[in-house]
């Protein structure tokens, strides 16, 4: 009896120590970024059976005696809750919110571990590393199409540039032609005709342009807007749009309570380079008119390219505009580059069919003093921010271009979708990478490997790559860390059952020994 009861003890002994290792080790990193505690699980050991006594009543024992030979530990089980979140200064540091791992790999062997420990850095070559030199691995996003790879290590797309004759790497945002120009004007419908010509009312302006002079266009014009653009190599340009009234006097044909205004879209004659550079059409790239009800919202719009070499002095030479794929009016600019691009004019007027509508003229030369020869665009759609034409004064209210020069990395964050963007001081934001996450059918098979890290195991089925917010995984969220999930004050409980466990089994063993001793003196 002594014996069992001494084995017993012990039993308890051994598990309540590796109990309290738990504890400790869960208090030993309550301050551990990412750490997730474990769990000690207790089981009871193999029971011995005893004799059943006679039952004087002839039937069957109901009870089947056993008695129990000690304690074990069943498991050390991880528990994965979620940690609570620490802000960071550092773009960088990442916190998953909800479920997932991130996956790294050591660049000496290629294996692959994973962990909620988000404390990431880049290297001098541009690897996004833990603290112990692994890479973290995600998807290069191609900066053309938006696509994301995926099982790449995390690696900034640097580009070796020549500054002050040394080469250096960089990060750089590539120069983007710009494709469109949004105006939203107001033209004042109190100003009056400031360019007039009694035969081509339509289009005095475009008659009045002469590029070879310091003054191209005399200041009578009614309003004039700039915008800068940008060229194939990035470089700044400057389109200004012109507009001037129409007098409704010089008009022999016209809808009342209608007004036109005439405009020009030019550049500065000396950065022409079509066939036209350095005569008296240099600088004049497109041209068109605007049409306005009684109530000074815009109804119709028509617009003229010029033809491939064509004198752009000669009214025949100008007709109707090509459309883009949204229904916007296009122009041809040659800059003196010697490149050609079609930039697209939106006043805030659209068609869905990219087409010209009405008996329209084939030609500016055309349409003369008839205000129905302009035509409009087919199936108009207006833009509820569209240029107008009311008593308040001309000015721009909004100019847009979708172009940019080239641009240089100045900053870095990574969003809830886990992609890594980049601020460029071009003011452009694009995503470079997208880091990866991982999910396994059982994360409670995984193996600490320490490091913050864990390995996939047979128990826990191979490592599922994914992305945040998908198929269940969680949030990235940068400038974040995730905190330990240990809970002092509860371990602190745990500590001390576990302590007076392991103190009670002391006293097992010591009583046990006080009745072998006995026993054994009752012989003597």
């Amino acid at each position: 009896m002594a014996f069992t009861s001494m084995f017993i003890g012990a039993t308890g002994l051994v598990a309540h120590g590796r109990g309290m290792g738990v504890i400790g080790n869960n208090l030993a990193n309550v301050s551990t970024t990412g750490y997730k505690r474990a769990d000690t699980l207790f089981e009871t050991l193999i029971s011995q059976q005893m004799a059943n006594g006679s039952n004087p009543r002839g039937d069957t024992a109901v009870h089947v005696s056993q008695k129990g030979m000690g304690v074990g530990v069943a498991a050390v089980k991880t528990c994965f809750l979620q940690g609570s979140f620490e802000a960071s200064t550092t773009a960088t540091d990442l916190a998953i919110g909800g479920n997932g791992f991130f996956g790294v790999t050591d660049p000496s062997d290629g294996s692959m571990h994973y962990t909620r420990a988000g404390v990431f850095r880049f290297d001098r070559e541009g690897y996004l590393l833990t603290p112990q030199g692994y890479r973290v691995m995600g998807g290069a996003v191609d900066r053309e199409t938006g696509e994301v790879g995926s099982g790449e290590e995390v690696r900034l797309p640097y580009r070796d540039i020549e500054i002050n004759g040394e080469t250096v790497p960089a990060i750089i945002s590539d120069p983007r032609a710009t494709t469109g120009i949004t105006l939203n004007v107001n033209l004042d419908y109190a100003t009056g005709d400031g360019i007039a010509d009694a035969t081509d009312p339509f289009f005095a302006m475009a008659k009045s342009w002469n590029g070879l002079q310091e003054q191209p266009l005399s200041n009578a014009e009614g309003y004039s807007t700039a915008i800068k653009v940008y060229d194939e190599e990035g470089t700044a340009r400057e389109l200004t749009v012109h507009f001037d009234r129409v007098g409704s006097s010089s008009m022999t044909s016209g809808v009342g309570g209608r007004s036109y205004w005439e405009y020009i879209v030019t550049l500065p004659p000396d950065q022409d380079g079509s066939a036209a550079a350095g005569t008296s059409g240099a600088g004049l790239v497109g041209m068109g008119v605007l049409t306005f009800n009684r109530f000074g919202e815009l109804i119709g719009q028509t617009s003229y390219g010029i033809a491939d070499g064509g004198d752009p002095k000669v009214l025949s030479n100008w007709t109707p505009a090509a459309f883009n794929a949204d229904g916007v009016p296009t122009l041809d600019v040659t800059f003196d580059s010697g490149e050609t691009q079609t930039i697209s004019l939106n006043f805030g007027l659209t068609t869905s069919s990219a087409s010209w509508a009405g008996p329209m003229a084939s030609s500016a030369a055309g349409v003369g003093t008839s205000a129905p020869l302009l035509g409009n665009m087919a199936n108009p759609d207006k833009d509820a921010y569209s240029t107008t034409n009311y008593t308040w004064g001309s000015a721009t209210l909004v100019a847009q271009q979708d172009g940019y020069a080239e641009g240089y990395l100045r900053g870095l964050n990574v969003d809830t979708n886990g992609y890594v963007v980049g601020q460029f001081t071009n003011g452009q934001s694009e995503n470079l990478f997208q880091i990866s996450l991982y999910r396994f059918n059982s994360e409670y098979g995984l193996r600490r490997e320490g490091g913050n890290l864990f390995s996939e195991s047979k128990e826990s089925g191979s490592a599922i790559e994914g992305v945040a917010q998908q198929d269940g995984r969680g949030v990235v969220y940068g400038n974040t860390l995730e905190a330990s999930n240990v809970d002092m004050a509860d371990q602190f409980a745990h500590l001390i059952l576990t302590q007076r466990g392991f103190q009670s089994n002391t006293k097992v063993i010591t009583t046990s020994d006080s009745i072998l001793n006995t026993t054994i003196q009752i012989k003597r």
